[in-house]
């Protein structure tokens, strides 16, 4: 009698320009996941944390960022008053130019914040980032994938599916390590 070998499929590597037809394919299913990981896996958080850290490592190996830069195209970075500096320097504007010509408020649950005016991003040329040393840590640490309490931003993570190639596979690949359906 043959043994049966496990078949072991890789998920689908979203494509930048199919990245939210297939997060849209896979929404209801997601939010299932996120229920599922919220009250019914036992991994401790700190587990998954170190789980998402070694899936993303493993996405971030198949991933071209400057292939993709739905995030530049699509989101609006906010800037600190420290990075408003660091970024109008780097362009050899003030600061004052660098909000008027850029930035306009926005208020969120923080309070008052300076994002970019406008998407795609204005500093975004040829899919990389005109400012990229000194690009905000909004951006730096875009998509949060390596981001500790994973569990409690399960949300954010999933709107993140929509625009992030990285983060589509890394669910996906997530679901299959913890056994979901």
């Amino acid at each position: 009698m043959k043994r049966r070998q496990r078949e072991f499929h890789e998920p689908v590597n979203a494509a930048p320009d199919n990245v939210k037809q297939l997060a849209l394919q896979k929404e209801k299913e997601n939010w299932q996941f996120r229920s599922f990981v919220k009250g019914y896996c036992d991994i401790s958080d700190r587990r998954l944390d170190s789980l998402v850290i070694e899936i993303a490592d493993q996405v971030w190996k198949t991933i071209d960022c400057t292939a993709c830069a739905v995030c530049c195209k699509t989101l609006r970075a906010t800037f600190s008053g420290r990075e408003q500096q660091r970024a109008a320097k780097r362009l050899g504007i003030t600061a004052k130019a660098f909000r008027e010509t850029y930035l306009e408020t926005k208020e969120d649950e923080d309070g008052i914040a300076w994002q970019i005016r406008q998407t795609p991003c204005p500093f975004l040329h040829n899919n990389r980032c005109s400012i990229y040393e000194d690009r905000p840590a909004n951006c730096s640490g875009y998509p949060y994938l390596h981001k500790s309490r994973f569990r409690s931003r399960m949300g954010g993570m999933l709107e993140r599916t929509f625009t992030c190639p990285a983060v589509f596979t890394a669910f996906e690949i997530l679901k299959r390590r913890l056994r979901f359906r």
